[in-house]
């Protein structure tokens, strides 16, 4: 995970709570409800910002978080709302008893979650307060000897203090980082209180962090992350619901979904293999091929094509925004996307993205499909093209150097689950703001 090499997250700001019914597993389904970032109402908003202001500096994110990848090539259900932050999403968590609530970045590219404590040594400026170990009953540093410090120590660097607690440094590509002691302590998600959890009590933290962000809520596929974690009390599946970005400078107050554990997705569900890589904090799969119409632009190696396509050979992530192909791949897909709508192109004022037309006069989309290995997931228009201004649309892919990634503007209004037991990542499309 990275910072404004950053992204992929959650936030949950303002909460209510009621039960569910329908679709989830269990009658005492909880969700929590959000303000979106642009609310008039948000801490978050900036009246000063244009649409193509916020847009153009999710796109960048979208470049800089692609690169994080590149160490990678060598019963009951809970349910919280996701605010889309242009590329990132954040979440409110409560830790502690008494409890104390915590705005933070929700990263499936991260496991441990860790946040800023009391005494705050060296911190970022942060406008809210930060958490005092000393003022929960139910919190505990974790030994240097234990089992959770020594498993921990294969994905971060941890040591030993002088009181023989386990020490965690993380450290991002930016330069940011955090330090602290490895703890656990009670966890409430809306009305369910999770006991013992794991996470990092940070007393040193400095870099790009924003004053509104009091940590790091870790969603990887490693085992201290809190989807690991807490399936000790819901099966081992999440699963969101991305709703589209606004498109256009007004307000908007409509969420995402994100649940934890069951989820019924009924009929017209595409499902595919998660893939074990190299860590097991990020989600692999498989792409074989992505078509538009009757073109098909292939994943294999054309040097060798009698050769297989490999094995989870890309990442899906909520937190990039564009999705990023292979540079012969990506410029394969771009000409048939130019040749398919066959209109006259236009340059991205933000010169950021490479296909770009006036909406107005694409009037027909070809089929675009992303064909993963046992699913063929369908795109929509807004899944392919993003807007960046009133009138202009431009292709939602790039092309990167590292490993190819599923950002966030593929995934919008489809129901991504993500089964951790049985290693299987499901879409159905969905209209994500009737959920």
């Amino acid at each position: 995970m990275a910072f404004p090499s950053l992204a992929l997250a959650t936030t949950l700001f303002i909460f209510s709570f009621y039960t569910v019914h329908g679709s989830f597993a269990g009658d005492d389904s909880l969700t929590i409800n959000l303000l979106h970032r642009d609310s008039i109402d948000s801490p978050f908003y900036d009246g000063s910002m244009t649409f193509s202001q916020r847009l153009g500096h999710a796109l960048q994110r979208s470049f800089n978080n692609a690169k994080r990848y590149k160490c990678v090539t060598r019963g009951s259900t809970y349910k919280a709302d996701l605010i889309p932050d242009h590329g990132e999403f954040l979440m409110n968590i409560s830790f502690g008893n008494p409890s104390h609530i915590v705005l933070a970045i929700a990263d499936t590219g991260s496991d441990l979650s860790w946040m800023q404590c009391k005494p705050c040594i060296q911190c970022y400026e942060h406008t809210g307060i930060p958490f005092n170990p000393k003022s929960s009953s139910t919190y505990e540093p974790v030994g240097c000897k234990s089992k959770t410090c020594n498993a921990l120590s294969s994905s971060l660097d941890t040591r030993c203090s002088s009181r023989k607690n386990c020490q965690f440094f993380e450290s991002y590509a930016d330069g940011s980082f955090s330090n602290g002691t490895v703890s656990t302590d009670t966890v409430t998600l809306g009305k369910r209180v999770l006991k013992n959890i794991v996470f990092g009590c940070s007393f040193y933290n400095d870099g790009v962090f924003q004053p509104t962000w009091g940590g790091i809520i870790g969603l990887g596929g490693g085992e201290y992350s809190l989807v690991s974690q807490i399936i000790k009390y819901v099966p081992a599946k999440f699963s969101y619901c991305l709703i589209p970005f606004p498109d256009t400078d007004g307000i908007s107050n409509k969420t995402s979904k994100m649940v934890f554990g069951n989820f019924d997705f009924g009929p017209n569900v595409v499902s595919t293999p998660l893939v074990q890589g190299i860590t097991k904090t990020f989600y692999h799969v498989t792409l074989e091929g992505i078509s538009v119409g009757n073109t098909r632009v292939d994943m294999r190696d054309h040097s060798n094509s009698s050769k297989p396509v490999p094995k989870g050979n890309m990442i899906v992530d909520s937190g990039t925004t564009l999705t990023m192909l292979p540079a012969k791949q990506y410029n394969e897909f771009e000409r048939a996307v130019k040749d398919a709508i066959n209109v006259r192109t236009i340059k991205d004022p933000q010169k950021t993205l490479d296909l770009c037309y006036r909406s107005a006069k694409v009037t027909k989309m070809p089929k675009v499909t992303m064909h993963f290995d046992g699913a063929d997931v369908e795109l929509s228009r807004e899944n392919v093209f993003v807007t960046v201004s009133k009138h202009i649309m431009c292709l939602a892919f790039s092309s990167t150097t590292s490993i190819p990634v599923m950002g966030n503007l593929a995934q919008i209004n489809h129901l991504v689950g993500y089964d951790l037991e049985n290693k299987m990542l499901s879409f159905k499309t969905t209209d994500c703001q009737k959920m």
